[in-house]
């Protein structure tokens, strides 16, 4: 049910006490060391290491693929090497999918696997019902092939984020992708690293009256880097909103925000 061990070692917690189990008694049984064993690792300031899991794995009878899962869960957590991470949760949705009610969970994970599935989802319910999916692959900057939208198609049909009604016309739905921030950044990584990539390869293809790319570099505190940090995701919700007002839109749009730091002073270096 997890991709996050905290929250996982928090439902197990919560269960045992239930049944009258002291935390004293919780860690004694499973034989962790220290007093604030279990606050610490919840509260993130340590983080439970791959043989301490094994450890609690043993103590809490989880045998078998769940004491896999579990492990695996642990090294996803802890790892910051973001490809490292990126290969275990590849691992943990592996695993989930031998389980029909988190693989369908999980289909929603991969809405951001392709650059073109957001796109093709906004832009089918503008075209005309029962387009070829040809002709819709020419809509596209850059154009794509016919198999790739067909299986865009079948893909946002079966994961919930369009329906299409016996007349051929689609229209969007709005499931929910509940996950944790970390399983987020990691599902959208390549995401945003490709739409940058296409970006450069068809800022030619738009003249500047069809195109909006501009840049700024300024000296910015940690506080100021807050502040144009909340600037950027409240620009985000109005864009949002100006989408949701249009009543006869024509075309999808791709719209970055990137505030990434250049260079930077060391904080010792700074203080000299």
């Amino acid at each position: 049910m997890y991709f996050d061990y905290r929250e996982y070692i928090h439902a197990v917690l919560e269960a045992l006490q239930s049944e009258g189990a002291s935390m004293r008694s919780i860690q004694e049984a499973a034989g962790v060391p220290g007093s604030a064993f279990f606050s610490r690792i919840l509260d993130g300031t340590r983080p439970l290491s791959s043989a301490n899991a094994k450890v609690l794995a043993k103590a809490w009878n989880l045998r078998g693929e769940e004491a896999d899962y579990f492990l695996g869960l642990v090294q996803f957590g802890n790892e910051k090497n973001v490809d490292k991470r990126e290969y275990l949760l590849r691992k943990l949705l592996a695993a989930r999918a031998s389980k029909q009610e988190y693989a369908l969970q999980d289909s929603a994970l991969q809405f951001f696997s392709k650059w073109y599935y957001p796109v093709l989802r906004d832009l089918l319910p503008l075209v005309p019902a029962r387009t070829s999916a040809e002709k819709i692959g020419r809509f596209f900057t850059p154009p794509l092939r016919a198999p790739q939208i067909k299986s865009g198609i079948r893909y946002l049909t079966e994961a919930g984020f369009i329906v299409c009604d016996k007349n051929g016309k689609f229209a969007v739905t709005s499931p929910v992708v509940s996950t944790p921030p970390r399983v987020r950044s990691t599902m959208l990584r390549k995401y945003h690293l490709k739409n940058l990539e296409i970006n450069s390869e068809v800022y030619d293809s738009f003249t500047s009256d069809e195109r909006s790319i501009t840049s700024v570099t300024c000296s910015l505190s940690k506080e100021g880097f807050e502040k144009v940090r909340s600037e950027i995701t409240a620009l985000r919700e109005k864009i949002l909103a100006i989408a949701q007002e249009e009543s006869n839109p024509d075309r999808v749009c791709h719209v970055g925000f990137q505030l990434v730091p250049r260079a930077q002073i060391p904080a010792k270096e700074k203080k000299a």
